[in-house]
């Protein structure tokens, strides 16, 4: 036995005691009887060594085989009984997860390095526990990096080849499709784009090929060297790498830094960067290739922070196998958000080998039942659990972004997950659930899948509480992490919660069908596992139902133990029951944030924001206007009263007939002087009144002035009648006054008794007298306000 075996012996003998029975290999069934071993042999120094005796009866003690049976039988896949000492991270069904053909163990030892260094190495990279993002994703047989090539968009014969390097470009399929996805439509709307893509290429054993592009721009001006089929401002090229695995995450980063520094050349002829590049991606790529280095590049906290509960909705639809496309700018995000996706459902990430192509369908052939199961392994217990479904198997593919030359194949399939920028896609009668990502809207074409994968009041409550986590700890800035460092509201919650969900649906599933089966044989079942029959109506039956119609159900319902609910509680893991009133309030508030308003109302907001302010600005100038008009009106009022209140009094004025003749609109009515007992009476109402009140008149004002004319009117008739010796003709009208101070209204009055004998009221020009004069304007008004 060699050293490297030895040392993995010793650490399980001093590991095992910590164990606990859920930690154990559990037998689902009864292989042939075979003696249970007492003893362990280690091998230290090339010599056979039997273990002290307290050691060896506590290792019999304690068995390291649960039986479901619990007979005496013994149990081959227990950790001890087998002959290669498989590690228990390997406990999962073969089929479950692609398993390399031949494995050489123990591995050689590295030059320079000792026994007890090999130990203490081995030491300090196990774990009883080992974290299931950190293993290792089984080992490829083949290279990872399979090809890298520069695409050019031509104006004359559009994208092509511009160079490459590796085999798979020989392929015709590959060479044709390429250059439109690499570049895909509307790529010039931005500086800096990537695009994922999958292919498939010709061969004995086809399968999926993942693609990544960075796509860039550059003025035609800037280039150094200038070649003769660049006829246009701008010059677009991307740069492509194609892998075995979506390691998009770990290749992105670098992709998007040799991209940036091949533009900067500025000089595409020389593709040394590029060849560089391809040298030292591989040996960079395959200390990645863990589960957590496949989740690089998904954002969770964005998908549910953008569709809230309706990434409930998305879960279940894409596990009804319907036809999905997702539709917006720019590319990466469209890309981005289908794989957030498809990272919700477990497992599903690591087995995308079939999705490329709607007649591969290779990974459900070799399914089959598990016969063991270890709780403390996570791959374990998604095999038992029938996790991934087959969700991209037979008569179903998943493209990120599709081009316009496979729109075909949105015909031919009846079950598929696509990306788009152009909208002459998104017009195809074949789509299921439209989804905008610029807008977050859902666009139903098919309404039995609005109802089939509609939310239930538990899956509102529970979509709620995970929204809200994702909520507090949102950050514009950096939307892939939270405001604190914490494990709720991470992309890890998010995956373990929709797994935790996607778990217990199945496992209802199966319990909703043993309890039938029992009804149909006459057999009542209570207790147990306390579950509940109606369990399915959590997760809407009609969702149920539609499930059990899919392939992805067929080859599930194939390899899964039929007492699942033995294992994973079948109970929704919404833990409260939620009442009507609480579930109108979610629909309510989930209702008004599908609205948008914010968002919709932004520019009119807006807008308004700006009329009012120029409205506010323009007022509050003319209110300045008439102050300053109203300050001078005042200032000279006061003028005037002080000249009266001096007793300096202004010489009479000699009225003449061509005074009375008509004169232009500024011209005012002349009105006889009275006692200054009259006058002061009339200046003191006037000065007296509040600018209120003189607004006021203004409008009263007018329909004063249209009385006093045809007062006037007849007055003037009627004294021309008792005075017909007057060789005179009576005199002309005078003209209007203006709005702001209508005259009074000429009224018949009793003669004003005067110093000297004052001739009738209405008098003919020759009958003026010196003493006549004109009243002060702001007299004027004052007298006809008053009136």
């Amino acid at each position: 036995m060699s050293e490297p075996q030895n040392f993995r012996n010793l650490l399980h003998i001093d590991d095992d005691d910590g164990d606990t029975a859920s930690q154990r290999s559990i037998s689902l069934s009864s292989p042939a009887t075979s003696p249970r071993h007492s003893t362990v042999d280690v091998d230290l120094d090339g010599q056979d060594t039997m273990l002290p005796a307290d050691l060896a009866s506590k290792r019999a003690s304690k068995p390291y085989t649960l039986d479901t049976d619990m007979s005496s039988e013994v149990d081959d896949m227990s950790l001890y009984n087998r002959d290669n000492h498989e590690s228990p991270n390997t406990s999962a069904a073969p089929s479950v997860f692609e398993e390399p053909k031949a494995v050489t163990y123990p591995p050689p030892t590295p030059p320079g390095m000792d026994n007890e260094s090999l130990a203490e190495s081995f030491a300090s990279g196990s774990s009883r526990k080992a974290r299931p993002e950190s293993m290792l994703v089984l080992p490829q047989t083949g290279p990872l990096v399979l090809g890298i090539a520069l695409i050019d968009f031509n104006h004359l014969v559009g994208p092509k080849i511009e160079w490459s390097k590796g085999d798979i470009f020989e392929d015709e399929e590959v060479a044709k499709i390429l250059p439109f996805l690499a570049l895909p439509d509307g790529a010039h709307l931005s500086a800096e784009d990537y695009s994922y893509f999958h292919l498939v290429p010709s061969g004995p054993n086809p399968t999926t090929v993942f693609g990544i592009s960075c796509n860039q721009q550059i003025a035609a001006s800037a280039l150094l060297v200038k070649m003769p089929d660049v006829t246009r401002s701008t010059v677009q090229k991307a740069v492509v790498v194609l892998a075995s695995k979506p390691v998009f995450g770990p290749i992105r980063d670098k992709l998007g830094v040799v991209t940036t520094a091949l533009f900067n050349q500025r000089d595409f002829r020389d593709p040394q960067i590029l060849d560089d590049f391809e040298a030292t991606l591989e040996h960079s790529l395959r200390g990645q290739l863990t589960e957590s280095g496949l989740y690089m590049g998904t954002n969770l906290r964005e998908l549910v922070h953008t569709f809230r509960q309706r990434t409930l909705i998305l879960v279940k639809a894409l596990i009804l196998q319907k036809r999905i496309m997702f539709y917006g700018h720019p590319v990466e995000r469209l890309c981005t958000y289908q794989y957030s996706l498809i990272s919700l459902l477990p497992g599903l990430l690591q087995t995308l080998d079939d999705c490329g192509s709607p007649p591969l369908a290779a990974r459900a052939l070799m399914l089959t039942r598990p016969t063991s199961l270890r709780t403390s392994d996570h791959k374990s217990m998604l095999a038992y659990t029938g996790l991934p479904l087959d969700i991209f198997g037979k008569d179903a593919f998943f493209q990120p972004y599709l081009p316009l030359q496979q729109m075909d194949m949105l015909k031919e399939t009846k079950s598929w997950l696509c990306g788009s920028t152009n909208s002459i896609v998104t017009q195809q009668t074949d789509i299921d659930l439209l989804v905008n990502t610029e807008t977050g809207v859902f666009e139903f074409r098919d309404p039995k899948l609005e109802r089939a994968a509609g939310l239930t009041p538990a899956d509102r409550k529970w979509m709620d509480d995970i929204v809200t986590d994702v909520n507090e700890g949102w950050d514009e800035e950096n939307p892939m992490r939270s405001t604190g460092i914490q494990f709720k509201g991470s992309d890890d919650y998010l995956r373990t919660k929709f797994e935790e969900y996607i778990s217990a649906a199945l496992a209802s599933v199966r319990y909703r069908d043993f309890v039938a089966k029992g009804e149909g044989a006459g057999v009542i079942i209570t207790g147990g596992t306390g579950g509940d029959a109606t369990s399915t109506e959590d997760f809407n039956p009609l969702w149920i139902s539609e499930f059990k119609n899919t392939n992805a159900y067929e080859v599930w319902e194939r390899t899964t133990d039929p007492m699942l609910f033995d294992i994973v509680e079948p109970r929704h893991p919404c833990n409260e029951r939620v009442s009507v009133v609480t579930d109108i309030g979610l629909r309510l508030q989930e209702g008004i944030q599908e609205l948008k308003l914010e968002q919709q109302l932004a520019p009119a907001r807006e807008a308004v924001a700006r009329t009012v302010a120029a409205g506010s600005a323009n007022f509050f100038k003319a209110m300045e206007g008439v102050r300053g008009r109203w300050m001078q009106r005042t200032a000279s009022s006061s003028s005037n009263e002080d000249v009266r209140s001096s007793g300096v009094s202004t010489p009479p004025v000699d009225i003449t007939k061509a005074d009375l003749e008509p004169e232009p609109a500024t011209a005012r009515p002349l009105m006889l002087s009275k006692h200054a007992s009259v006058d002061s009476t009339a200046s003191a109402q006037s000065q007296t009144q509040s600018p209120r009140q003189t607004f006021a008149a203004w409008g009263s004002g007018i329909g004063s002035f249209v009385s006093s004319r045809t007062t006037r009117f007849s007055l003037s008739r009627g004294n021309t009648q008792e005075a017909p010796a007057s060789p005179t003709p009576p005199p002309k009208s005078p003209p209007p006054p203006p709005l702001k101070s209508p005259p009074p209204p000429a009224l018949p009055s009793p003669p004003l008794a005067v110093s000297t004998p004052s001739p009738p009221l209405v008098a003919s020009p020759t009958q003026m007298t010196p003493e006549m004069h004109a009243v002060p304007e702001h007299e004027t008004s004052g007298m006809g306000m008053a009136l």
